[in-house]
């Protein structure tokens, strides 16, 4: 699971469905984009990525993130949410 985040919400949304995820049985491994911006998605099954709102804008990272792995995202399961 990546994620952006401004005041630290979207990272504890990401850490209770990690902790939910976990719980059922699957491993998930849990990365800011803004500490590892090049990260390879490439190894994993599914990619989630969360991301919060400020003025109305995702952070350029996440743009950034989602444009360089477009290609593997379009050929694996994701999910994409927002928090505002």
């Amino acid at each position: 699971m990546a994620y952006a985040t401004t005041d630290g919400h979207t990272r504890d949304i990401c850490l209770r469905l990690q902790e939910t995820i976990n719980e059922n049985g699957h491993t998930v491994s849990l990365v800011n984009i803004k500490d590892d911006p090049m990260l390879d998605i490439k190894p994993f099954d599914k990619v989630v990525i969360g991301a919060s709102i400020r003025y109305g804008k995702h952070s350029k990272l996440v743009y950034e993130f989602i444009k360089r792995n477009e290609q593997v995202l379009n050929n694996k399961p994701n999910a994409f949410f927002s928090v505002n």
